[in-house]
């Protein structure tokens, strides 16, 4: 039964996805794209953002067939029991390694750019006791956050746009110059920090009205994210030369880095100010999403109790990932895990479901 405390509007859905969805890859995404796709980045950013709106209607088909379950509670319907619980178990731990990747670039860049001295494990429990405090509480007050929160995004925007007062676009030409290929191995990369969107799996059966609108909703969300991340990259191509961008990680921070005011001297301070707040929603969605499974599971469906002991094994994970050889090992497995529990599974699952004739009430 789902209480009604827990259930949210389909606006307040489309937020949720946005602050699922952006994330780490905001910072690092145009140095990545540029290094295959050249000054045709922005254009595997736009092929990516296709390519998540059709996973999205992957995700929306497999819910709309079990609009009261969660994914946890109808995998035992379409596989079995004792599978379904397994399936679900894995969801689990692909939900927690994510904020775990998540929260270790978040340490590294944080490390990086400001808390230079500041031990990483300081960094990781102050964020996760913030997180985890939002995490125990009901679907709806975490949509309220949000929905608030989301207006940051504005201002990133506008920040960013202090670059445009020394771009240079033919930094982009030809931007083809990589070949249609190459451009098409780089949407590849770029899927992976879209990820966040999988969460209408866990959250489907919380939100009012009818499926149709459901979608919409997170369509919308998604597309959101899409262009600012697009936008991130085209800026980043006009203001660095295809010979900078290489060596710059992080080219929004140094493109900020360079600029004051007589007021503000440290633009990029700001900018990371709103990011590690967006990191912090995005944590918490992450946490949701896993300790949903864990209080289906073990609590009678309090999420709640599952938070701390979530918590506690997010903050392993996320200290294990300080040797660069280990973060290469997470990036890959997160790669795997992604196509695997958002694209190829629920796939399967959905064609199971109109094979096998399993739907929900």
């Amino acid at each position: 039964m789902i209480l009604k405390k827990s259930k949210i509007t389909q606006g307040q859905l489309m937020f949720f996805v946005i602050q699922s969805q952006v994330g780490v890859g905001i910072l690092s995404l145009p140095n990545k794209l540029q290094a295959t796709a050249k000054g045709g980045a922005w254009i595997s950013s736009l092929i990516a953002g296709l390519a998540v709106q059709v996973i999205i209607l992957i995700l929306w088909a497999l819910c709309r067939r079990f609009p009261s379950d969660t994914i946890y509670s109808f995998l035992p319907k379409i596989t079995g029991n004792f599978l379904g619980k397994l399936l679900g178990f894995a969801y689990i731990v692909y939900f927690l390694f994510s904020v775990s990747t998540i929260l270790s670039f978040f340490a590294d860049v944080v490390g990086k750019w400001v808390l230079q001295t500041t031990p990483r494990w300081a960094l990781l429990i102050l964020t996760l006791f913030t997180c985890a405090y939002l995490a125990k509480e009901n679907l709806r007050v975490i949509a309220r956050l949000f929905v608030i929160s989301s207006f940051t995004i504005i201002v990133i925007v506008i920040l960013s746009l202090f670059g445009y007062a020394h771009t240079n676009i033919t930094y982009i030409f030809p931007i083809m110059e990589a070949g249609w290929g190459e451009i098409i191995k780089a949407s590849n990369a770029a899927l992976f920090p879209l990820v966040g969107y999988e969460v209408i799996l866990v959250i489907y059966p919380f939100v009012e009205g009818k499926s149709i609108g459901k979608l919409k909703a997170a369509s919308l969300g998604s597309l959101v994210i899409i262009l600012l991340y697009t936008f991130e990259v085209f800026t980043s191509l006009i203001i660095f030369s295809p010979e900078v961008m290489p060596v710059i990680s992080e080219p929004l921070l140094y493109m900020l880095k360079g600029f004051s005011f007589q007021i503000i001297q440290r633009i990029d301070l700001i900018f990371l100010s709103l990011w590690i707040f967006i990191i912090s929603t995005a944590t918490v969605s992450w946490l949701y999403m896993a300790t949903t499974g864990l209080g289906h599971f073990f609590h009678r469906g309090e999420h709640k109790k599952a938070v701390p002991y979530a918590v506690f094994i997010v903050f392993i994970l996320a200290m294990i990932a300080q040797d660069p050889a280990i973060t290469d090992l997470y990036d890959r497995m997160i790669k795997i895990f992604h196509y695997t529990f958002v694209i190829g599974l629920p796939l399967i699952l959905l064609i199971f479901s109109y094979l096998l004739r399993k739907r929900g009430a």
